[in-house]
């Protein structure tokens, strides 16, 4: 909207700023990836955002080896290797499964002290390993007393010893002034200068102009014997933490505000105790990594991409059978919220009848469906392995995320080790008919063509992605102009916004031409709305050179 700067009633010069003409579109999406699958490591339901396989394996942890695909075996980390090696950036993956964290519990002599769990749930915790022994220096605690009573003495740890560390500070809930005073051991309270904790009972003495009253706060801070404080040493690989600490509390509060590797729960009647000293490490064990997880878990995980600039997303490890109504569910959901996203999905197995049979039972502009499997060093046991489609699929993926919206997945190569099947030219013929996007050995391992499950407009892979870039970019670029107002103008810079991105496309490649106009009646305009009409000509790809020879 124009800003006017000031009153026009002294002659002179006044400027009006229409900022529309400033408007262009930019940081549209093309290439974001959605995986969701089960892992060993990392927070469940909750989306992660990696930019490489390194950035998936801490943080999801290393895949099990390979068996056969139903012994339970997890997926994440394994589809997101295949997507990264292909060519993804930025992957949005959410672990799924009722996964549980592997712990142990630490006691004294009576009873239950405190239980260290994984840091997120998952069997990789049973590598953790934890140490109690004898702490190598004095614990230091700050101890706060919210509220203090009138004329109260607060007790605190017993086996306090002489430093020039102990202090105490009363904030005075009247004035906000703070008192600072020495905490000694022994000897006499002094005004203003000295408070005294009494070693054997842990209360605490005032002068009687220093005593803390109804409101105020106490803040000690002090030493504490080393022989009644414990060293804990916490173990992972090539990463060890260690704390020294006077109480279960204290370890809490320690661990948990700078472990990587584990929470602790405080047991009943525990804060105040320090767990036993033990004569060798000891393992976590337990926890559950989710492995089970069903149809039900993938899709409530997979909900948590709705909101996210994904482009394209697929289950891991899920075949057509187990994944196809929730993939297509979710991918039809987000093209009605205006977030236009594509689906990628393997068939159930190899053979071309099952694969065929997959591809009768879905139409979409927005699904891809990928075979056969494809093989691949797997290293957890370090040797080639057959992956079923589902991988290809998450392959197939991270192909798609790295190519430029106008260019067709058409004859690119993947980097996989094999395939799990050769199709014959007959069974080509087949499936690239039943529409599904095939694999073959030719100078590698290729896309024979880039459809999508479509047999209308949108067959082709790269016209559905232009088509959804130009609905995103026509989205940014109207969205600045929501409030303004709705007169030739302004809509003529809505027109110029639009016009200026579609003709990028064409420069880009991904249009041969457009038409585009911006209206509205006087209805429309009372009612607030805007139309933009826009016709477009997408780029098709090449799928068949017909070379015609004439002899002379």
């Amino acid at each position: 909207m124009a800003e006017t700067i000031t009153e026009m009633i002294i002659p002179g010069t006044y400027i009006e700023v229409r900022s529309e003409g400033l408007i262009g579109v930019a940081g549209v999406a093309t290439g974001n990836i959605g995986i969701v699958g089960t892992a060993a490591k990392g927070p469940v339901d909750e989306v992660v955002i990696l930019s490489s396989y390194t950035d998936a394996r801490d943080t999801f942890g290393s895949y099990d080896g390979w068996v056969d695909g139903s012994a339970s075996e997890l997926t994440l980390v394994r589809a997101l290797q295949q997507a990264f090696s292909n060519g993804a950036s930025t992957v949005y993956a959410v672990r799924t499964g009722a996964a549980e964290a592997a712990g142990i519990t630490l006691s004294d002599a009576t009873g239950a002290v405190l239980r260290l769990v994984g840091k997120t749930p998952g069997t990789w915790a049973r590598e953790i390993s934890v140490s109690v022994r004898a702490a190598d220096d004095h614990g230091f605690v700050e101890a706060r007393r919210q509220d203090v009573g009138a004329g109260a003495l607060q007790p605190l740890h017993l086996r306090i010893v002489s430093s020039p560390r102990n202090a105490v500070r009363i904030v005075r809930a009247a004035s906000g002034r703070i008192s600072s005073l020495v905490l000694a051991i022994s000897g006499n309270v002094a005004r203003g200068r000295r408070a005294v904790v009494d070693p054997a009972t842990g209360v605490m003495s005032f002068h009687a102009s220093d005593a803390p009253v109804s409101g105020d706060v106490l803040v000690a801070r002090y030493a504490v014997d080393r022989a009644f404080c414990r060293r804990i040493d916490i173990k992972y690989r090539n990463l060890t933490e260690s704390y020294n600490a006077v109480d279960a509390v204290d370890i809490a509060r320690d661990i948990g505000a700078s472990s990587q590797l584990v929470d602790v729960l405080i047991e009943a009647g525990g804060d105040a105790r320090v767990p036993d000293v033990t004569a060798e490490p000891l393992l976590l064990d337990g926890g559950d990594d989710g492995a089970t997880a069903d149809s039900a878990d993938y899709a409530l995980s997979l909900a948590l991409l709705d909101p996210e600039p994904v482009n394209i997303v697929t289950l891991a490890g899920r075949a057509f059978a187990d994944a196809i109504d929730t993939l297509k569910g979710h991918v039809d959901a987000a093209e009605s919220a205006g977030r236009d996203r594509i689906g990628v999905i393997g068939a159930d197995g190899d053979n071309s009848d099952v694969v065929a049979a997959n591809a009768d039972a879905v139409a979409s502009g927005r699904m891809i469906l990928v075979a056969p499997g494809i093989k691949v060093l797997d290293q957890a046991l370090g040797r080639p392995v057959s992956l079923p489609a589902a991988y290809a699929a998450a392959a197939v993926a991270g192909l798609i995320a790295s190519l430029a919206v106008q260019v067709s997945p058409t004859n690119k190569s993947l980097a996989v080790a094999g395939l799990s099947t050769d199709y014959n030219d007959g069974e080509l013929k087949k499936l690239i008919t039943a529409r599904v996007m095939v694999l073959e050995k030719r100078s590698g391992f290729r896309i024979v063509k880039g459809i999508t499950t479509d047999d209308t407009a949108f067959r082709q892979v790269s016209v559905r992605r232009i088509v959804d870039y130009a609905k995103a970019g026509t989205r940014i670029g109207s969205l600045p102009y929501i409030g303004r107002l709705n007169n030739s103008r302004v809509r003529g810079a809505l027109k110029a916004t639009l016009n200026g991105f579609l003709s990028d496309m064409v420069l880009n490649e991904a249009l041969i031409g457009f038409t585009l106009d911006v209206s509205a009646t006087r209805e429309q305009e009372i009612a607030g709305t805007a139309v933009v009409t826009m016709s477009l000509q997408p780029t098709f790809s090449i799928d068949f050179v017909k070379v015609i020879m004439n002899l002379a």
